[in-house]
């Protein structure tokens, strides 16, 4: 008899009204085929009985294929920084599985429609099945999605007589990715088994409950994976969307865990809502969430749906495929980091509940998909063609990326587009456009644009994806804006789930330009990821090889010279020689004292970075420094010292590490907090301490670390280190963390602005509401502000920064950058005789960009430092207000970084 929904709710209540001595049963009722096995038989225990690593997991899969060949394959799809393989395993019917190529060929002709007509269309939805993937664990240390993830694929392989199981075979491929980050995964595991008694112990207070830093939420590199679905930094999430973009599945489920004290979260989601999503997607999570209420009411599972969670920011496992045009959707469990957990009810949660609970909320998603196959296939295919049609006939046409002065960031910004599944072209020669706009000016005027510019048309199937990234700004709901608004003036937590602003362009500070019209130009779309233009420009040089700085290219050709121990010398003045214009920091390698077969060296860099060499006979320069002067600086081989575990923030350090390590290929080296005590500080002339809490807990005054600068050590801060070296116990950075201004005190910058100004701050506004009119909040609450506080926080929002462009710091910038402020510091101004200010936020009439920030911040950011240099002794204090390596899709200021990092041991 099949144990169809409708008798369910009797067999549910025999089951929790079961002893405890009775096999307990995730579906009751349910009958399994022998033949297929269970964890237990596999690696030794129940299901939701201990955690399954990631060995474990791997025996688990490799046994389910062995049973049924048929209906399961298991492909490995990446492989960790650690060496640990991430699958996707695939499970369907028989017929499904055998014609697994074709379905998937077929599902990419669905997703592009102009490549079929509305017949084939048609039959493609009649005969696909539609596709599920249920996404687990991006969080290592969330850990029960997993070993849900081996329950559902047994009920769907081994279940008989069941309804769901025998539609999901009919008319669904569930496709799963059981670990999306073994690594964390592990060392949660690893930690738990080390840290547990004789009997789990439900106290949260105890040892095996507390993950000692950095947790197993983060990969081997420190990464949040689940906000790096655009930005693909990791080899994780980069194989993660090639599956996506492989198999286009129409429902996608991310499976989470949050804060013990909680139940389960699913959609629909709660606001803001990102507007480039569209109107049946939310009806889709709706239908979805409503399946998933009927079943978690009949087992009694408690839950919530619209609060907390939201679909703004496209860098989540849900929300960048929803751009594409999947249902996505995140599934929270209140977790129990162990086996037990009593929570502050006086209940007990155990691991083995919360196993069950996804367990149930993954077998409710396939059902649904697999009630709705074609209804579902048809929407997919309605929202990819409607995209197309929208990018046609919508005003803005297409978004033109230049070269500018890097072309290797361009190229780069194109690579990333391309990866995420957009369409770029790339123009074959110069041409102008007529209707354009740049990123700070709303007026359309007609431009020219050189060949080899970037081209990105919005009459594609992934228009939406394309303009949300791309666009200055994405608009949030003005409910919930206002809702912060009054928990900001009440002095309540914000609600922002995460950043608000995340613009590509203005994130890699490339010039970009949106398009009213799409340009008349011959361009070819690109199938290969393009490379940085740079070679070896001449045969080989009798004195020195000249290499322009300002470009990632160069700064990564840098660590190349400094890992062949090649010695460098750069020059801090603007330079000119044979005919050819060289920026300050432009970097000579001469053939003195370099090795004999440099020019093959030299050679093999320009190919392999795409930067530009110039060989040179003559140091005679029409303008500008001869190599022998004393602006021409001999560059020590950087050796960096990283502070790395407590009390640093570890994804800051990650992020950190990674970029060096990885992106630029350059070694670092990492001291735990403690070492800093004690640490032979000598061997190191480079040491980068990330953003942190409570520094002075390792480091007390800072005594030691200042005897290393003025002995010549450069010391780089961000953040909340930057906040410690400002300390006055400390005194190593002479400026001050601000307060926030008190209103009477402020000043009315309404009655100061120029036409000009008021005009721009008029422009502003339409990123974000307008301040209320001044002295119109009720006399209570202003009788019970605190009289000193610190400022509202930022929610990750886009602004611009001044550059000091004589200053080493600042070398490759134009007189502005973009960054991102993501905290409540306000540091106040170096003063001249103490350092210098090299990168300073804007006056307020051209601070604010992209995103939201609340008004206090807004008005009293302005004019503040963000990057302070400090010279000390022979050594120098180099602070950042905040982490420039931000989720390492900060892109614009990895010069900058690289700047403090190759070129402050030689100044």
């Amino acid at each position: 008899m099949k144990a169809s929904f409708c008798c369910l709710a009797v067999l549910v209540a025999l089951s929790l009204s079961s002893t405890a001595q009775q096999p307990f049963e995730f579906f009751p009722g349910a009958k399994y085929d022998p033949a297929i096995p269970t964890l237990k038989q596999t690696v030794g225990h129940e299901w939701g009985e201990r955690i399954t690593s990631h060995g474990e997991v791997e025996r688990y899969l490799e046994a389910l294929r062995n049973a049924a060949p048929k209906r399961v394959k298991v492909q490995k799809y990446a492989e960790t920084w650690e060496g640990r393989a991430l699958y996707n395993v695939f499970i369907g019917s028989p017929e499904t599985i055998a014609k697994l190529e074709a379905t998937r060929v077929a599902i990419q002709k669905l997703a592009d429609p102009r490549t079929l007509n509305q017949n084939e269309a048609n039959a493609l939805i009649g005969s696909l099945p539609s596709i599920v993937w249920l996404l687990h664990g991006v969080h290592g240390n969330e850990i029960s999605s997993t070993d849900a993830s081996l329950l559902t694929m047994y009920h769907l392989l081994a279940a008989r007589g069941d309804e769901i199981a025998d539609a999901v075979a009919k008319h669904t491929l569930v496709i799963f990715d059981p670990m999306q980050n073994p690594d964390g995964r592990d060392r949660f595991v690893n930690f738990f088994r080390q840290s547990v008694g004789r009997w789990a112990d439900a106290d949260l207070q105890s040892s095996e409950h507390n993950e000692p830093w950095p947790s197993g939420r983060v990969n081997h590199y420190l990464f949040d994976m689940n906000r790096d679905w655009f930005a693909q930094s990791q080899p994780e999430t980069r194989g993660r969307v090639k599956t996506y973009l492989e198999w286009f599945p129409q429902v996608v489920a991310d499976l989470h865990e949050m804060g013990t004290q909680s139940s389960y979260y699913f959609a629909p989601p709660a606001l803001p809502w990102n507007p480039n999503l569209t109107k049946p997607q939310l009806e889709w999570l709706t239908k979805f969430g409503r399946n998933n209420a009927k079943w978690f009411d009949q087992f009694r599972f408690d839950y919530f749906t619209r609060e907390g969670y939201d679909s703004f920011y496209p860098g989540y496992g849900e929300g960048w495929p929803m751009f594409q045009g999947a249902i996505g959707m995140t599934y929270e469990q209140a977790s129990v980091r162990g086996l037990l957990a009593r929570r502050d009810d006086e209940t007990t949660l155990a691991y083995r509940d919360s196993v069950h609970h996804h367990f149930v909320a993954a077998l409710s998603t396939v059902e649904n998909a697999a009630k709705n196959r074609a209804e579902l296939l048809r929407y997919f295919y309605e929202y990819r063609k409607s995209a197309i049609e929208e990018g046609q006939r919508e005003a803005l046409k297409e978004f033109i990326i230049t070269p500018g002065n890097d072309p290797s960031r361009a190229a780069r910004l194109a690579a990333t587009l391309m990866q995420c599944g957009i369409e770029v072209k790339q123009a074959v020669q110069g041409f102008s456009n007529a209707k354009t706009r740049d990123y700070s000016d709303d007026a359309t005027q007609s431009r020219e644009f050189p060949a080899g510019s970037y081209i990105v048309s919005l009459a594609q199937p992934a228009k939406r994806l394309a303009k949300t990234l791309l666009d200055r700004h994405t608009e949030q709901d003005k409910e919930f804006l206002d809702e912060q608004k009054v928990r900001n003036r009440q002095r309540q937590s914000d609600e922002f789930y995460d950043v608000t602003a995340w613009s590509l362009p203005l994130l890699y500070d490339v010039p970009c330009f949106m398009a009213e019209q799409a340009s008349n130009v011959t361009a070819a779309r690109l199938k290969e990821l393009p490379k940085p233009p740079g070679k070896l420009r001449g045969g080989p040089a009798k004195l020195a090889y000249l290499i322009p700085w300002g470009t990632q290219a160069a700064a990564a050709a840098l660590a190349d010279l400094f890992q062949q121990n090649i010695r460098v010398h750069t020059t801090d003045k603007p330079s000119k020689l044979n005919g050819v214009d060289f920026p300050p920091g432009t970097l000579i390698v001469k053939l003195n004292d370099n090795p004999a077969d440099l020019h093959e060296r030299i050679a093999k860099l320009a190919e392999t970075h795409g930067v530009d060499v110039y060989p040179t006979d003559s140091s005679w320069v029409e303008v500008g420094s001869n190599f022998g002067s004393a602006n021409v600086k001999y560059l020590p081989k950087p050796r960096i010292a990283l502070g790395y575990n407590t009390p640093t923030n570890p994804n800051s350090t990650g992020w950190t590490r990674y970029l060096i390590e990885q992106r630029y290929g350059y070694p670092v080296t990492t001291l735990r907090g403690e070492q800093l005590r004690q640490a032979d500080l000598s061997k190191y002339n480079v040491l980068i301490l990330p953003n942190s809490f409570g520094l002075g807990s390792v480091l007390s005054d800072g005594v030691k670390l200042r005897e290393w600068v003025q002995q010549g050590g450069t010391l780089i801060a961000f953040g909340g280190s930057s906040a410690w070296l400002a300390d006055e116990k400390v005194g190593l950075l002479p400026s001050k963390l601000e307060k926030r201004d008190k209103p009477a005190a402020a000043k009315d910058q309404a009655g100061d602005q120029s036409k000009d100004a008021k005009k721009d701050a008029a422009a502003i506004t339409t990123t974000q509401p307008p301040a209320p009119a001044k002295d119109t909040a009720n006399p209570v609450d202003k009788a019970i502000e605190p009289a000193e506080e610190q400022p509202s926080g930022t929610p990750g929002a886009i602004v611009r920064v001044n550059i000091n462009r004589a200053h080493w710091l600042g070398f490759g910038y134009g007189d502005t950058t973009t960054v991102l402020v993501d905290s409540n510091r306000i540091f106040s101004l170096v003063k001249l005789d103490r350092g210098t200010n090299v990168g300073v936020y804007a006056p307020d009439d051209k601070f604010f960009v992209s995103g939201f920030m609340f008004e206090d911040a807004r008005k009293q950011l302005p004019n503040k430092a963000f990057l302070m240099h400090v010279p000390t002794g022979r050594g120098h204090v180099i602070a950042f207000a905040e982490d420039p390596n931000y989720r390492a899709f900060l892109e614009g200021l990895n010069v900058m970084f690289f700047n403090a990092v190759f070129f402050g041991p030689g100044h």
